[in-house]
């Protein structure tokens, strides 16, 4: 019998030296509480490790242990090599200068000219053996990460630890449980089968925040028995409960209060199609001194407190384009839906940019094809 998901990606901790932790762009509490939890224990294994997310972390997030560790790019993940044949070509003297941000190397040749074909630069393997990305349904979601570095992520073996539905199973090994209220519950399962007693009070914060957020404090319909179970062992290991509600849920800065009351003062709804709905303009990112970079967290947030709502979307421009957040209240055929505006899925939300110049006719387009879309579902039941 083959080893198990689970027992893979423990075998492939073991064999690794250097690993690499991922999350996709705008990372939930989940996938942040589970690339955290997983960072210090991969740390306390001593492996060499980094966390990298391709865009800022909330501030709500800030106090979650190790969060200033996570860095948004890709530093140093390999060398070039700069080699010279030296059989022929002798060389006297080597030196380099910076001149006008262009690094220059001036290398004098022992006899003679130095021909170019015995020059050679070369990279060398990427310092990664293994990379894990949390709580992402596919490769595109890990923004500049991917597109920068796309070599890497066929070099080095990936490890896919997701709940969602809507994942692509993109890794070499997909632990991939949508039976699960959440990815952090996942890597709690496995730093359990690793060594539960390295569990410390802020590897247990950090998990337990992926949990509460994932489960919007376990009111979630989705939360799973299990849920319940691993958050118990969580809050005996020391995670910090009463810390994680008030800054997840009762801390909010100024400028995201003034976003979220400029969304509420612009929203529509449709009850007949259970549909709340939110433009906002460029003058409205700039007077509540925010940017679009999150917002989706915001709608997620205004959407759970709004249990009339089966569905809720923000429009809303930047760098030109008009883009969009569809966030559903339940799971129910996101993937067809998806398709009908050529978006991208993220936990519970789908974004899309519109193909209309104009925000009052992607508004008027947004709207005709989500009624269309339930209308039909409708009809077939």
């Amino acid at each position: 019998m083959g080893l198990s998901s689970k027992e893979q990606i423990i075998d492939q901790i073991n064999k690794s030296e250097t690993i690499l932790l991922c999350t996709s762009k705008n990372p939930s509490g989940d996938a942040l509480g589970a690339a955290l939890g997983f960072y210090s224990i991969l740390k306390k294994l001593d492996k060499k490790t980094d966390i990298v997310c391709p865009t800022a972390i909330l501030e709500k997030f800030s106090f979650m242990p190790s969060s200033e560790l996570v860095t948004h790019k890709l530093e140093g993940a390999r060398d070039y090599i700069f080699s010279v044949d030296i059989r022929k070509d002798k060389l006297q003297q080597l030196r380099y200068e910076v001149e006008d941000s262009k690094l220059k190397i001036f290398i004098t040749a022992k006899n003679g000219d130095l021909k170019e074909k015995n020059i050679n630069l070369e990279s060398s393997k990427f310092k990664y053996d293994l990379i894990i990305i949390l709580g992402t349904v596919d490769l595109e979601n890990l923004g500049n990460l991917y597109d920068e570095n796309p070599e890497l992520f066929y070099e080095a073996p990936i490890v896919n630890i997701d709940n969602s539905p809507s994942n692509e199973y993109f890794g070499k090994i997909n632990l991939v449980d949508v039976a699960t209220s959440s990815s952090s519950e996942i890597v709690y399962e496995i730093i359990s089968s690793i060594n539960e007693k390295l569990i410390d009070d802020k590897i247990a914060t950090n998990l337990l925040t992926g949990i509460i957020t994932k489960t919007e404090s376990f009111q979630n319909k989705n939360t799973t028995p299990k849920a319940f179970l691993a958050a118990a062992s969580l809050i005996a290991k020391g995670a910090k409960k009463e810390e994680i509600i008030r800054y997840i849920y009762k801390t909010k800065s100024i400028s995201t209060l003034k976003l979220m009351g400029t969304i509420m003062s612009n929203l529509k709804y449709n009850k007949q199609h259970r549909l709340g709905w939110s433009v906002i303009s460029k003058e409205d990112f700039s007077r509540t001194n925010t940017t679009p970079e999150n917002i989706n967290l915001v709608v997620s947030e205004l959407a759970s407190s709004s249990p009339e709502f089966d569905l809720m979307f923000l429009l809303y421009k930047n760098n030109g384009k008009i883009n969009g957040i569809i966030n559903f209240s339940e799971k129910i055929k996101i993937n067809d839906f998806k398709n009908i505006f050529n978006g991208k899925i993220e936990d519970n939300q789908i974004f899309f940019t519109s193909d209309q110049a104009d925000i009052k006719l992607a508004e008027k387009d947004v709207l005709k094809k989500i009624k269309d879309w339930k209308d039909g579902i409708a009809t077939m039941n």
